[in-house]
């Protein structure tokens, strides 16, 4: 039971959603603000969110015909694992407990300014794949996944913590959500071609094959680049323990192998950012 639900809520990818509220408390930690109690319901809550845009996207590229049972990765629709309307019933339920969570927050810390970072957040959730406008299938799926994941979660996790936006913050949100945009654009290579008989657009099928892993790399190694400016020698030291793993994934996209390419680039995500959590803890 619990590995079908496993492989339902694409549990591969959770990183993308706690590695940045790790990151977003640290950051809020060197300001002299934690709360052990805020810092697992923004876990709760990211975790609730994040599965339910999973499911949701599940749902939206079963139902659009995106994923099939002879091409699709995404097993949990195409192997009858749940029915389509269970599915859509556990995303919106999921959606429900975060977002009640996250009312709790605002009331209980005082800060209403997450409500709109939240709404926001919530809104590129659910719109990645559904209704009409379905901006995933419009080659704007990168954009959306790296604000949602890098500066809104990080940022918003600081808000919550410190009760005020941190700069610090974003500018350490930008290294984290380049590598979870990394997870999707590695999806989007794998799925290329289902995508387009789909007549759906992603960056991975505009740029063609080569122009595809050249993004790929440069968002697998940019981050490295951003440890370097946070002013002190520990992210640097910490997140080069990461660089064999960069290394690897950079090696399987250079030989096309994109189905083991996705959990992979999800597990670089969990290493480098725990790394430069870290680091930024020590250098505080």
């Amino acid at each position: 039971m619990m590995k079908k639900w496993m492989i339902i809520l694409r549990a591969y990818s959770w990183p993308a959603s706690l590695v940045p509220v790790v990151l977003g408390s640290v950051v809020a930690s060197r300001q002299g603000a934690f709360s052990w109690l805020d810092f697992c319901l923004t876990f709760i809550a990211a975790l609730a969110v994040h599965s339910a845009a999973n499911l949701a996207n599940t749902y939206y590229d079963f139902r659009n015909g995106v994923d099939r049972k002879e091409t699709a990765d995404d097993r949990g629709l195409v192997d009858g694992l749940i029915t389509p309307r269970a599915m859509l019933q556990t995303a919106l339920g999921l959606f429900a407990g975060g977002a009640a969570i996250g009312l709790l927050l605002v009331y209980k810390n005082h800060v209403p300014a997450l409500l709109w970072l939240g709404a926001t957040g919530f809104a590129l959730a659910w719109f990645y794949t559904a209704t009409g406008f379905a901006y995933k299938y419009r080659a704007l799926g990168d954009i959306g996944i790296f604000f949602a994941f890098g500066p809104f979660i990080v940022s918003g996790t600081a808000l919550i913590q410190a009760r005020q936006f941190l700069p610090e913050a974003l500018w350490a949100s930008i290294p984290v959500g380049l590598l979870i945009v990394g997870i999707l654009h590695a999806n989007n290579m794998r799925d290329v071609r289902g995508d387009t008989e789909a007549k759906f657009s992603t960056l991975a099928s505009i740029l063609g094959a080569g122009g595809a892993k050249r993004l790929y790399f440069f968002l697998i190694l940019t981050p490295y680049l951003f440890a370097l400016t946070f002013g002190s020698i520990w992210p640097v030291i910490l997140c080069a323990l990461s660089a064999p793993q960069a290394v690897k994934l950079c090696k399987m996209a250079s030989k096309g192998d994109f189905s083991a390419l996705v959990p992979e680039t999800a597990k670089l995500v969990a290493i480098f950012g725990l790394l430069l959590s870290a680091g930024l803890y020590f250098s505080a």
